[in-house]
């Protein structure tokens, strides 16, 4: 029965205007001249139309959109086949329309059919809005992100279960070239930016183009090994630490990680996901860290030591003289009296050095500039060393008068720990010399063997003993370090060359 035959019967005309009324699809009737005839709930909930004889359709759709809907109801009128057209209603819901002729025989009737399509718009847009958003979490992740296929793999996997291969370890041994060959077969489909910082690379490209041969190290080789037996064992995880070389030919220090996806069919071997984590600076700090651990531990033995011998001679020393004062001639008591002091004096250089490195790691030490007399304050320094080691010589200042722009405590601290340093590990002639080369400067000279090559920057790290130290006393390696930081406080410098078979400090100073 035709739908004219069916709303002829007055049953099957209730039956339609009944399906017609409440039909979630908007439904509606034209006549020639595009006005509304009939139009259901659904209709005019989604065009803004009535069903009143006067509100023409186009009046529905936005301007641009009317537009194609009225050619299309051209077409259908002219009884040419068209197809459905996507248009925007007035309320920017967008929907797919689609017309027909109702009846052939009577007056020209269209009926237009409006389905929404704004949900699957929105789907659609949803869809491309998380594509873009994980894109671009892939892209700019700051972590390096990479996608590979190990399908080659997994058919070698198979290919050696099948085979008989019961230990693949023992067979990945025996069969290097075979392993190498399966790494290579590992396809790379998509990486990251960091990625490519990671590795040096010059290009996206030179990475999809697989592993290198100068990349594949015995390391590297060991961790795939390691990868293989996890998918030979069925697993779907992976972590190692391991070192990489990038496309400059440099070592870096990273962690690995990647997952297999899962699917209904198991595992997905095209699409493993893989992180690499740069430990390269991470893993510097830690050595560094673990040197200075141990560099204190060092320190603290010498503390104990040092601060422990001087004390030592200065109790039993002032004993001696309280036990038995009346028992000495009086060149003895002044003996006595000269090591007590001497011990001392050691004594207070060492607190002296603790402090300064405990304020200047505090950041409190003070910096008093003024303008001095170089050779005045480098003889003063001079003197000092001679009242706690008398039987060394440290020659006058050789030099003409300069001045410069110092802090004099400072400098005379730093020219006592360079002559105390020279008389500990240096040879028997020291010399003082104060001049102006361009800035004013303090040398402190000594003719022993001089500091190896290696040692002569490290020297002035905090806590650094030659392997010399061991034979002196009194040393805490914080002499050098300290001094080189407050000669940089001041705008100076200290620095140490070898010449002619003399070792020589110089501390560069200011002008004033």
């Amino acid at each position: 029965m035709h739908q004219t035959d069916l709303t002829r019967n007055t049953r099957g005309a209730a039956l339609f205007h009944s399906f017609f009324s409440h039909a979630h699809v908007p439904l509606v009737v034209i006549d020639d001249e595009s006005t509304v005839i009939e139009a259901n709930a659904a209709a005019v909930e989604t065009l803004g139309i009535t069903a009143d004889g006067v509100t023409d359709i186009l009046a529905g759709f936005w301007r641009v959109s009317a537009a194609a809907v009225m050619r299309m109801l051209e077409g259908v009128r002219r009884q040419i086949q068209v197809s459905p057209v996507l248009a925007r209603t007035v309320f920017d819901r967008l929907v797919e329309v689609d017309a027909f002729i109702i009846d052939k025989d009577g007056p020209p009737l269209i009926g237009v059919i409006v389905n929404d399509r704004s949900s699957v718009d929105d789907a659609q847009r949803r869809l491309k809005d998380q594509e873009e958003r994980y894109r671009s979490l892939f892209e700019w992740a700051p972590v390096a992100l990479r996608e590979e296929d190990f399908t080659a793999v997994g058919v070698w996997l198979e290919r050696l279960r099948n085979d008989g291969v019961t230990d693949l370890g023992a067979y990945m041994e025996a069969n290097p070239a075979e392993v190498e060959r399966a790494i290579k077969s590992i396809r790379t489909t998509r990486v990251n930016a960091a990625t490519v910082d990671l590795l040096k690379a010059p290009s996206v490209l030179a990475i999809l183009r697989g592993f290198r041969d100068d990349e594949l190290t015995p390391e590297v080789m060991a961790t795939f090994k390691a990868q293989f037996e996890v998918l030979w064992d069925g697993g779907s995880s992976y972590q190692s630490d391991f070192v990489g070389v990038n496309f400059q030919g440099q070592a870096f220090e990273c962690r690995l990680r990647w997952r297999v996806p899962r699917g209904n069919g198991g595992r997905d071997l095209s699409r493993i996901a893989v992180s690499l984590l740069d430990l390269t600076q991470l893993r510097a700090a830690q050595r560094r860290l673990e040197r200075l651990v141990a560099d204190k531990d060092r320190f603290i033995a010498s503390v104990s030591h040092e601060l422990r011998t001087p004390l030592s001679a200065v109790l039993g020393l002032s004993e001696e003289l309280a036990d038995r004062w009346e028992r000495f001639e009086e060149a003895e008591t002044k003996e006595l009296i000269g090591l007590v002091a001497a011990q001392s004096a050691d004594l207070a250089l060492l607190v002296e050095d603790l402090l300064v490195a405990a304020n200047l790691d505090q950041g409190r030490v003070t910096i008093e500039p003024q303008i001095i007399d170089v050779a005045a304050v480098a003889e003063a320094a001079a003197a000092d060393c001679r009242r706690t080691y008398p039987d060394v010589r440290v020659s006058g200042i050789d030099g003409h008068v300069t001045s410069a722009y110092a802090d004099p405590v400072r400098v005379r601290q730093i020219v006592r720990n360079l002559i105390t340093n020279a008389i500990r590990y240096g040879g028997p002639e020291i010399r003082v010399c104060a001049g102006l080369e361009g800035n004013p400067y303090i040398t402190v000279i000594d003719n022993g063997e001089g500091i190896p090559v290696e040692h002569r920057e490290a020297i002035f790290g905090p806590y650094f003993q030659t392997p010399a130290s061991d034979r002196v006393l009194g040393s805490l390696g914080l002499g050098l370090s300290i001094s080189r930081e407050l000669a940089r406080r001041m705008k100076g410098d200290l620095s140490y060359s070898y010449r002619d078979g003399e070792s020589i400090f110089k501390l560069d100073l200011p002008a004033a």
